[in-house]
């Protein structure tokens, strides 16, 4: 089973999520995103979540300005897919996050659903936006969503070493 945390943007769902890897020690790999604030441009990376070097351009999948964002799909179709395709090496696979972006990636979505149909666990987040890719993703059968609100994300973590002790 595959455990995706979901809600409104900026309300905690990477923090609970990393908290609870912070807390249990459990060995993850996978990818994470990651925005560069620095400058004058917003730049957004997808970096193996088991490599502590910093963003280099290979991993860059968007930049924004003035309220637009350009993407980059050829930053998914190579490295984000192999990031995705590689993962499983641990107890559990990282995604976070998961959102429209990714749909100018045919091999990104395909390696992330193939990771869906496996055994090992994933866990991850995806954005509330509607999309065809993020449908599928949180309607997976193998998917369980978790809301992620105000009143309850300080109990996130304990509630994904819950789930996780449980698969």
């Amino acid at each position: 089973m595959h455990i995706f945390l979901t809600g409104e943007i900026r309300i905690g769902k990477s923090t609970a999520l990393q908290r609870f890897l912070k807390d249990t020690g459990i060995a993850a790999d996978g990818f994470l995103t990651e925005f560069d604030t620095s400058g004058d441009m917003r730049k957004l990376y997808l970096k193996r979540f088991d490599t502590e070097s910093a963003p280099t351009e290979r991993w860059l999948v968007g930049k924004r300005s003035s309220n637009r964002m350009t993407v980059y799909p050829p930053a998914f179709d190579t490295f984000g897919t192999d990031c995705v395709a590689s993962a499983g090496k641990r107890k559990i696979i990282l995604m976070d996050e998961l959102g429209k972006m990714e749909e100018t990636s045919l091999l990104f979505m395909d390696a992330v659903l193939n990771k869906l149909g496996g055994e090992k666990p994933v866990v991850g987040v995806v954005k509330m936006r509607e999309s065809p890719f993020l449908d599928k993703v949180r309607t997976h059968p193998k998917v369980n969503l978790i809301w992620v609100t105000k009143e309850n994300r300080d109990d996130i973590p304990a509630k994904l070493s819950e789930c996780i002790v449980k698969m």
